[in-house]
């Protein structure tokens, strides 16, 4: 099993996005794999497309089907909400965003052990990142 984080799919559905020839690559590896995604990524990354990089609405719409569409297993996480809170407040001083510890949480609770991401708040946290060392 790999967990895919928002960031990683992102930079492959987005193709102006700096790390997206580096996401199809990885991406082509492991597409046969058991991959993982949670509601709260599909979340994630619906928002960061509308509101940050604010793509077209055909995007946005194509972007929703295919995080829907069946390739990728998609996993309940509002039940860790708790536990996710307990991990940000226990990485203090250092701040990890609360969805990263959702995933965190999410990994450890399905043991799932990979990760496809280039977020830099996963180095060390205990999990595999597929492709490359996280930034």
């Amino acid at each position: 099993m790999i967990f895919l984080d928002a960031n990683f799919i992102i930079d492959l559905f987005v193709d102006t996005e700096d790390n997206h020839e580096k996401a199809v690559k990885i991406y082509k590896k492991i597409k046969n794999k058991q991959l993982i995604i949670s509601n709260s990524v599909i979340l994630e990354v619906i928002t960061v497309l509308n509101i940050k990089l604010k793509v077209s609405k055909e995007t946005l719409e194509k972007s929703y089907s295919r995080l829907n569409g069946g390739k990728f297993n998609i996993v309940e996480d509002v039940p860790l909400y708790n536990e996710a809170m307990e991990r940000v407040v226990s990485y203090f001083p250092q701040r990890l965003p609360f969805w990263d510890c959702l995933y965190l949480e999410l990994m450890e609770q399905l043991e799932i052990e990979k990760i496809a991401t280039f977020d830099k708040h996963f180095k060390n946290k205990g999990v595999e990142i597929i492709g490359q060392k996280a930034k």
